[in-house]
């Protein structure tokens, strides 16, 4: 059986009960609307690749309740394309103790990088989005200088042709490493500085490039480009429809806030300021009655006396579907 064939035998409520009894020791099994939304999307997709096997690491039967330990792995999941790993054959565990579920539920917490969705993915290097993420690449590049000793690595750090930005061997790390701990007050201060720095750059990169989305969509007075630079935390989580025409994408965003998002009421008062964007096609645009039963929607969760927007924005990279995106923006006090 291929790994769809087994998600496809299965409801996603199952998956998930054997998930929560299997790894119930993870974290990422208390808010599951990322593991909803993946298995909805492994279970659609058009397989391509060269396939492979999803084989099984078991625990000693000793050992699976014990804090820290996971009676099960899935292998060959991890760092792969879905869409190969869809159709991989899998082989079960020879005296199998667990059930389609369990085992299932141990390829999707792999497959996922334990509950990860596509909006979460982590890129191999930095994206920078202005000028404040310019600036803070060429700090990165400077905060090393004082730890080099080879003259070419130093001119491929300051030519910026190192890959992934900052992408030393393991041994140029370990001497880095070596170096940063006999080092003097001043180097240490001086590390700090930039290191904070830099955070503070990196900030600010992610916050201009949220005001740049929101203006760009909405117009330059629909957002305060002020009160998102300086407010003390932005919160941003986004939720998608995966519905594949099975049934209409509100009520499925409905169904996976209200009952696989236990946090979701927290989401809504994450921030002095709320903003709420729907994004669709050109294509399938809201109805004026999606429009109406999504601000009713949002009203029984937001509070009477919170202030929160909700805008509509179009995304035609979401054919027939829908995503929100919650913004949170925390003042300082």
């Amino acid at each position: 059986m291929t790994v769809q064939g087994l998600f496809n035998s299965l409801t996603f409520d199952d998956i998930m009960a054997a998930l929560r009894c299997t790894h119930r020791n993870d974290r990422s099994i208390r808010n599951v609307a990322g593991y909803k939304e993946a298995y909805d999307i492994i279970c659609n997709l058009s397989p391509e690749g060269d396939g492979g096997e999803v084989t099984f690491d078991i625990s000693p039967r000793e050992e699976w309740f014990t804090p820290h330990s996971l009676p099960l792995v899935a292998n060959n999941v991890e760092g792969d394309y879905w869409e190969n790993t869809v159709q991989k054959t899998v082989i079960y565990p020879n005296d199998n103790p667990f059930t389609d579920a369990e085992l299932a539920g141990a390829i999707l917490w792999g497959m996922t990088f334990y509950g990860f969705t596509i909006r979460d993915e982590w890129p191999p290097n930095d994206t920078a989005f202005s000028l404040y993420g310019e600036h803070a690449k060429l700090l990165e590049r400077k905060l090393f200088i004082p730890y080099l000793r080879d003259k070419t690595i130093k001119q491929e750090l300051k030519n910026e042709v190192l890959p992934f930005g900052i992408a030393f061997a393991m041994d140029m790390w370990n001497k880095i490493h070596q170096r940063q701990r006999h080092q003097n007050r001043s180097k240490r201060c001086r590390y700090r500085r930039i290191s904070q720095r830099i955070e503070h750059l990196k900030k600010l990169d992610k916050r201009q490039y949220l005001i740049n989305r929101l203006q760009e969509a909405f117009g330059p007075d629909a957002v305060s480009a002020l009160e998102i630079l300086k407010a003390e935390a932005i919160i941003e989580k986004w939720f998608d429809s995966h519905c594949y025409g099975k049934l209409p994408r509100l009520d499925y965003l409905i169904d996976l806030l209200e009952n696989y998002c236990p946090y979701f009421d927290n989401i809504c008062q994450s921030g002095n300021h709320n903003i709420v964007v729907c994004y669709t096609a050109n294509t399938t645009p809201l109805t004026d009655d999606e429009k109406i039963r999504l601000r009713s929607f949002l009203s029984n969760h937001f509070s009477p006396d919170s202030n929160w927007q909700l805008f509509f924005a179009t995304d035609n990279a979401l054919p027939n579907e829908m995503a929100v995106q919650f913004i949170g923006i925390k003042t300082a006090i």
